[in-house]
Formats: structure tokens, sequence, C-alpha cells
């Protein structure tokens, strides 16, 4: 089943009223309209993440939780207005940094793409250094990446530009804190569209490669390192 207007209508309302009772009262709403979608648009993508790689996880318990972390609460919201799924592997710590594939849903849009929260700064480097070698992983995202049009380049640039001597077809991608690809959309008949989970599938496909490129930035950096990871 596809999101409708409904899931945003609770969404809103359930933010708006921000009442523990009243989601309790209507938690099968919730679970209808909201994770019941996200569910099938994971079992759709299923297929993609284990062929992409065995070792992402896949599945409904990928979906954020309606309630906001009570640690960051500073003005009284108890709940969230936009939820979100995020397929990657296992994290070693709630702190580690790793690359995902992800959908989103607010009031004010949906969106996906694949790419980072935020980057190491050692995952980073490497990127820097395979695209500045010419790494045949570095040419294959970016080829893939210039192949569609459906998503852009993402991520905080450095103000000053680090690299003027670079070719200038991967300066957008070296001159970064931090990268992602990402597809955002405001309109909301294109989220209610029955042949939305189709579209996404067939979009992450496309960029498969980048996926790749993380993961080999990952693997790289963590070589010579004592941290425990399951790259391999």
């Amino acid at each position: 089943m596809a999101f409708t207007v409904k899931a945003l209508e609770f969404i809103s309302e359930n933010y708006m009223r921000n009442d523990r009772e009243w989601f309790k009262a209507h938690k099968k709403d919730y679970e209808q309209l909201v994770l019941a979608p996200f569910a099938e648009l994971l079992e759709t993508l299923a297929p993609l993440m284990e062929k992409t790689d065995p070792k992402l996880i896949c599945n409904p318990k990928c979906v954020s939780r309606i309630y906001r972390d009570a640690r960051y609460i500073k003005d009284g919201a108890i709940f969230r207005d936009s939820l979100w799924c995020s397929v990657r592997r296992k994290k070693n710590s709630v702190y580690e940094l790793t690359p995902e594939f992800y959908f989103y849903i607010s009031l004010e849009g949906f969106g996906y793409g694949c790419g980072y929260y935020r980057t190491s700064t050692a995952a980073m480097e490497q990127l820097r250094k395979m695209a500045l070698s010419g790494d045949k992983t570095f040419k294959s995202a970016k080829k893939a990446f210039e192949a569609q049009d459906r998503f852009y380049l993402a991520g905080e640039m450095y103000k000053k530009n680090r690299f003027p001597d670079c070719k200038p077809d991967i300066l957008d991608w070296v001159n970064r804190k931090s990268i992602c690809l990402c597809y955002d959309s405001a309109d909301p008949q294109e989220l209610f569209d029955e042949a939305l989970f189709g579209r996404v599938v067939q979009d992450m496909e496309k960029i498969v490669p980048v996926y790749k490129l993380y993961a080999k930035m990952e693997e790289l950096a963590l070589v010579g390192s004592d941290k425990p990871h399951n790259l391999k």
C-alpha cells in the first residue's frame, strides 16, 4: 500500500496534540497508515539491498521511532513531524558513522537517497585520495551519478576551495566535508502514487556504484585502525 494523505494527517495531528495518551489510543492508525507503507517499501527494496550488500539490514525495524529522543527535547515536542527508514549495516556503536540508503516523509514533502547523515573525516579523506588518483571505484560511482537525473550531490562544502589545481569535474566531490546523494520532492501526489516504491527501487539501483564507493571509503579508512569492523 502507498502512503496516503491520511498518513500525513495522522503525523500532523499527533505532532500538534503532543499527547502520549492520544497516541496510544490511535496507535492502530499509526501502524496502518504509517508503518505499513514503510514495511511494504522495505520489502520492495529488500532484493536489491541483498544483491548490493548481504550485510545491509532491510526490515521494518529500520523505521525511525515516532517518539523523539528525550535527551534532545528542548521545545516540549515529544513526537516527530517526520519519519524515515535507514538501510545500513549493523553499527558497532551508536556513534559510528555509516553509509545508508534512506527514505523519509515529512509534512513538507518526502525524499530518498544514499549517503551519510555525517561522513567521518577519515572516510572523506579516502574519497579524496581515490578521486585524485583516478581509482576505478570512484570513476564507476561518478559515472553512475552522472548517468542519472534524479539525485543531486549534497553535503557541506568547504568555504574555501581546498583543491584549486584538481580537475573541475571532481571538485564537487573532493571539496566536501560530508557526502550524500539526495532526491527531495514537495509534491504530495508523487508520494501517494502507487508506483512510487517501484520507482524508488529503480532509482536506488542506478546509484549502487556510489554505495560501493562509500563501502570502499570505510574499508580503507579502517585499515590500520584498532577499531572492530564488519566491512569485509
